[in-house]
């Protein structure tokens, strides 16, 4: 006899707040190996992506002894009504409202790790929350949690693809659920809402310009990709907002998962404005604020320049002093955006302070642009 069976696992999983609970064999990555490599030779992975392809196939690297994944799925599909000012705001992406949801997860895994450790002796788990190299969204295909959307996100019947994704590796075999078949169809409303093209063809993400990934980026962005950007500060909702399966999905009460300090419009002024303390009472609590305070005021200050707004043009000129060479340097750029040639002297002067080759470079861009002629970067 079992000592634990799928379904009260599943039934423990939702009295705990888990939606979705599949179950995978330990090599149902193996197939994706050669897709990895095809994406590495294509240049389609990004710089925060595992490059060890077998790192990202094999969950004994974790759990020597796996014999099983469980797979969960947590909607953060909240019903809130978001609202802003008529101040200048910035977009936080769905996924960075409320808590961070690897925290969240976490505490769910392990809650539901000790359920299960309670009925069956020596067993071992490891719970893993996307930080690590496993292929997470292919687990959850092959655990029965979703299909694949051609915007490659996992999408369930109920919840559509606002779900957060989490693993539990464990020695103890369970009977692995089937994948589903894709309902996406003809649609692809996805593709064509992206703004940046990201969605090469269907199923296949350039995730170097998915903005998702371009909003954690560090250094600088590329223009053209920057006024993309618009008003995004943290992540990108474009191809799930016009998702046919999320416009439906259910909604779900979790007090986890609603704003807080954080808005999902939030005032650039604030963000701009920013000192360590207040990004880690504002951004800190949630899943946005890993890549660090300037990389956010960076995204700020191009929505600035994206929106044309005057109104940060004082909070932007402060940041020309500030310990950070990569806002240093933005700074400047935007300045020369949204300022006339008033504003060259203090950039020059900022210039003959600076010391950073990124941030000088950027600073005699801005005053070229603002001259409508050509200085030299003098390294002497």
């Amino acid at each position: 006899m079992e000592c634990i069976t799928k379904e009260q696992i599943r039934d423990f999983a939702r009295e705990i707040g888990i939606d979705l609970v599949g179950f995978a064999k330990p090599d149902c990555l193996k197939e994706d190996q050669e897709r990895l490599k095809e994406r590495e030779a294509l240049g389609l992975s990004c710089s925060i992506e595992e490059r060890d392809v077998l790192k990202r196939i094999s969950p004994e690297f974790i759990l020597p002894e796996v014999k099983s994944i469980i797979t969960i799925a947590v909607s953060y599909n909240v019903d809130y009504d978001i609202r802003h000012s008529n101040r200048s705001y910035g977009i936080i992406s769905r996924s960075s409202w409320g808590i961070d949801y690897h925290k969240v997860l976490k505490e769910k895994m392990e809650k539901l790790s000790e359920f299960i450790k309670s009925k069956c002796q020596e067993v071992k788990t490891v719970c893993l929350v996307d930080n690590n190299p496993l292929l997470e969204r292919e687990i959850a295909y092959h655990a029965g949690i979703g299909w694949f959307g051609k915007n490659g996100l996992i999408i369930n019947d109920e919840y559509g693809s606002y779900i957060f994704l989490g693993e539990i590796l464990i020695n103890k075999y369970f009977e692995p659920d089937a994948p589903q078949k894709t309902k996406c169809g003809d649609c692809n409303l996805c593709i064509k809402a992206c703004p940046t093209n990201a969605i090469a063809e269907p199923y296949i993400i350039d995730t170097n310009k998915c903005l998702s990934y371009i909003t954690v980026k560090k250094g600088k962005i590329e223009e053209k990709i920057a006024k993309k950007m618009g008003r995004r500060i943290y992540g990108c909702d474009t191809c799930q907002q016009v998702c046919p399966f999320n416009k439906r999905a259910k909604k779900v009460v979790r007090p986890e998962f609603v704003p807080d300090k954080l808005l999902p419009r939030h005032d650039l002024i604030e963000i701009l404005n920013m000192s360590k303390k207040e990004f880690a009472e504002i951004f800190g609590p949630t899943s946005s604020s890993w890549r660090g305070k300037s990389i956010i005021i960076r995204n700020a200050i191009i929505a600035c320049v994206n929106t044309k707004e005057k109104s940060c043009i004082e909070p932007i000129k402060n940041l020309l002093k500030s310990q950070s060479p990569l806002l240093r340097g933005y700074s400047a750029w935007a300045l020369s955006h949204l300022c006339e040639k008033e504003i060259l002297s203090e950039i020059e002067d900022a210039l003959l302070k600076e010391k950073d080759e990124m941030a000088k470079k950027m600073m005699i861009e801005a005053l070229n642009k603002l001259k409508g002629d050509k200085i030299e970067n003098n390294k002497g």
